[in-house]
């Protein structure tokens, strides 16, 4: 009996050191160490905007030798920070906006990821295939979403936050030329179809300098709009597209293709070029850029720059059609952005719950056509269509394709665009 209960004892003792063993050797999960910035964008989510304005004077008032520092590539940010300091009088003096070019402003966003050192309080940034790898899935810049009474953002605009909505669309010399001279985007590849005569001037934005028109082309060739493309090649050559006769991936990648060799004007700015459309009649170009560059379109001035007539005078003779076959232009977005580095959090939310407000959102882009806020109950400008339409009549932008698809699309793009100036 005595051996029998050595030998239990001696098991007993195997076993607990087996299980000691084991439990030493077991590797316990990291805990993700929250930086500051993150931990202060979550309570601000929890916060009321009395809450939140509080906390954003307090961070001022605690901080007298910092500025709240705004870079943007959106003039509209300053108007807003003005409409900010004057809204929060105990802001006033204490933002700064920073005009930004994104080529030259992704390079410093990188490095101050890399080297988490400050860059800004607030980015407002735009070029998708550079947010997503190189920003948001480090946790270098991050959303805060705002809520409160009359600000309602749709789910899929949250992460990341899309500050302010543009378009880019199809213009044209209005007075002379007329809305019939563009009916179906295949017009634009310069080849006749069967009732439509072929486009054989379109001005465009070199996509290897201007990163929104890259975004562009590469949505061409997603599913979304290779299936308006094979409708209007239908329709424009009464026949239906045959892939097999091309070595094309898809219907989209033989539109840039096309589309590509048949621009006959590249320019370097699209707000240079807008002001240029009343010369428009004399070649019949087709000019690619933003809808909002029409507030830069002079051609009416001298005549009612005393009245509020001259920017309705402006548009109308700055023509677009919202009935083109295939699709109106494209859809992009400006995000609005904190980084992890950021020296005023709070400061930077509550910028962000007023920009997105009715009131923010006016001081900064209110009046003027092409611009739309990701809070829906903020309207489009009268005249202009509702931001849900234009998303159903165009090429939309979307951050997860562009990602998906950039190394394959921009090898192809830039074989299009070789020898382009």
């Amino acid at each position: 009996m005595k051996k029998t209960m050595k030998k239990v004892l001696v098991l007993v003792l195997v076993l607990a050191m087996v299980f000691a063993m084991a439990a030493c050797g077991k590797k316990e999960e990291p805990v993700e160490e929250k930086s500051a910035v993150q931990t202060a964008i979550e309570a601000a989510q929890k916060m009321t905007l009395a809450e939140l304005e509080e906390a954003a004077k307090k961070e001022l008032e605690e901080h007298p030798d910092l500025v709240f520092n705004a870079d943007s590539l959106t003039s509209g940010i300053k108007k807003a920070l003005a409409g900010f300091e004057k809204k929060y009088e105990w802001a006033a003096g204490k933002t700064a906006y920073n005009s930004k070019k994104g080529s030259e402003y992704q390079p410093k966003l990188i490095a101050a990821q890399k080297a988490n050192s400050y860059i800004a309080d607030f980015v407002m940034i735009q070029d998708a295939s550079f947010l997503k790898n190189a920003m948001l899935d480090t946790g270098f810049l991050r959303s805060y979403v705002p809520a409160g009474e009359g600000i309602e953002i749709a789910a899929e605009d949250q992460n990341p936050l899309v500050g302010v909505t543009f378009n880019k669309v199809f213009m044209y010399d209005n007075t002379t030329v007329g809305a019939d001279q563009l009916k179906n985007v295949w017009q634009m590849t310069g080849v006749d179809g069967a009732t439509l005569k072929g486009v054989n001037n379109v001005s465009f934005q070199n996509p290897l300098g201007e990163d929104i028109n890259m975004s562009f082309l590469i949505m061409l060739t997603s599913p979304a709009a290779c299936e308006k493309l094979t409708a209007a090649y239908k329709s424009y050559f009464g026949t239906d597209y045959d892939g097999s006769k091309d070595d094309y991936e898809n219907i989209g990648y033989k539109f840039v293709a096309e589309f590509v060799k048949n621009v006959g004007h590249w320019h370097s700015s699209d707000s240079s070029e807008v002001k240029k459309i009343n010369t428009y009649n004399e070649d019949g170009r087709i000019l690619f850029a933003g809808l909002c560059k029409l507030k830069d379109y002079e051609f009416y001035k001298k005549d009612y720059k005393d009245t509020d007539m001259y920017y309705t005078k402006t548009v109308t003779a700055g023509g677009w059609n919202n009935d083109i076959e295939g699709f109106d232009g494209f859809v992009y977005n400006m995000w609005t952005l904190i980084p992890d580095t950021a020296q005023l959090p709070y400061t930077a939310c509550l910028f962000i719950n007023y920009i997105h407000s009715e009131e923010g959102y006016a001081a900064g882009w209110g009046g003027v056509l092409g611009y739309y806020s990701s809070n829906k109950n903020i309207p489009s400008v009268d005249g202009d269509p509702a931001l849900s339409v234009w998303k159903e009549q165009c090429v939309v932008e979307d951050v997860e394709y562009i990602d998906s698809v950039y190394a394959t699309a921009v090898k192809f793009i830039n074989m299009q665009l070789a020898g382009v100036k």
